[in-house]
């Protein structure tokens, strides 16, 4: 009976055949090739995504040694080291080219230039310009955030100034505004707004009533105004309206009354220019333009703007003062052209405020009402 040879022993007659031998060498090449492709790739992967340090400064021989498969595709020029916020997403295929959604074998930097091994300096400058960005966003932030507060404050605080010559019919407006403002309830919280008509504080610190010393700039006496007419005890949920309406001039030449700057009789003998570039009449019963500057930072401040005819004005306070009829025409066409003035200068301002000319970018509009 003939012997039969086992199966391996028919797989091994197999292999050492010259076809064996052939079909086994494509085996194992074929193995070996996508084993060598797996690790490569991870190699490259991992070079790309931690090295930003040259090869030959590196201690893992596994970074250094994939360090040298980062070469452009002509294989003789190697690109610049990578770093990570530099890039955009980076792709490694199979052949180890780099692929930035571009040209493959290239890297594209996006924003800072990559430092070399002879240039830690530029990596750390522009780090630190990151930073210095960071820390101007967050104190602008910050500003913002501080004049949203203010601008909130100031909402809450409005000043109207009843502005007019003497004659304008300030007695028969203003009972009028009041009783409007104390009619007004605010939609948000419900509370009804609260009115002062020409509270003792701020007559003092304007015109120099119930004998203030203090300039009108004093920083503790525009400080006391506001705690007294605008105090800070509800977290801001009340709105205050402060009505003022002196006109323009004020009181008698010989006025009982502590006014900074008094009427003066000069005034009664002078044309309307003189009495409109005159430094006691500008600054009579108060300058607007400081008024203005000083208030408006911590209040809404608001003009109503009277406009009687001309006759009428002079015609009710004919005979009050004694005074002669062309003199005070003389006067009251000179304050008129002081608050001409004053009126053309706020709409000059709030031009220059809100194209950007304020520092900080903050507007103001001071709203003038012709009645």
């Amino acid at each position: 009976m003939d012997h039969v040879p086992s199966t391996s022993a028919r797989f091994a007659s197999a292999l050492l055949s010259p076809w064996g031998k052939v079909i086994a060498a494509l085996v194992c090449l074929k193995v070996f090739t996508y084993t060598k492709i797996a690790y490569d790739q991870m190699d490259a992967e991992y070079s790309a995504s931690l090295s930003s340090t040259p090869p030959e400064m590196m201690s893992n021989p596994n970074v250094y040694n994939t360090n040298q498969l980062l070469y452009s595709n002509d294989g003789q020029n190697p690109l610049p080291p990578l770093q990570a916020y530099e890039t955009s997403s980076i792709n490694i295929d199979n052949n180890l080219n780099i692929d930035n959604g571009d040209t493959p074998g290239f890297v594209q930097f996006n924003t800072v230039p990559a430092a070399n091994e002879n240039n830690e300096e530029a990596a750390n400058s522009a780090m630190q310009q990151s930073m210095d960005e960071i820390q101007q966003l967050q104190q602008k932030r910050q500003q913002q955030q501080q004049l949203t507060q203010e601008q909130l404050k100031k909402d809450n605080c409005q000043i109207i100034y009843i502005l007019g010559v003497e004659g304008a019919i300030h007695h028969g407006f203003t009972p009028i505004l009041e009783a409007l403002a104390k009619s007004q309830v605010d939609p948000n919280t419900g509370k009804a707004y609260q009115v002062t008509y020409a509270p003792k504080v701020l007559r003092s610190a304007l015109f120099g009533l119930y004998q203030e010393k203090r300039d009108m700039d004093d920083p503790t006496l525009i400080a006391k105004v506001f705690r007294e007419l605008c105090p800070e005890t509800d977290d801001g949920k009340t709105k205050r309206i402060i009505i003022e309406d002196s006109s323009f001039p004020s009181g008698a030449m010989d006025d009982p009354r502590s006014y900074r700057i008094r009427r003066q009789a000069s005034w009664m003998t002078s044309t309307m220019e003189e009495v409109a570039n005159d430094e006691l009449a500008i600054n009579h019963p108060v300058n607007l333009k400081k008024f203005y500057e000083l208030y408006s930072q911590h209040a809404n401040v608001q003009f109503i703007l009277l406009n009687r005819p001309f006759l009428e004005t002079m015609a009710s306070h004919a005979n009050d003062w004694g005074e002669e009829v062309a003199g005070r025409s003389n006067m009251i066409r000179g304050f008129m052209l002081i608050l001409k003035r004053f009126l053309d200068h706020l709409r000059q301002e709030e031009e220059s405020s809100n194209s950007g000319g304020m520092r900080g970018g903050n507007k103001r509009k001071a709203v003038i009402v012709v009645a």
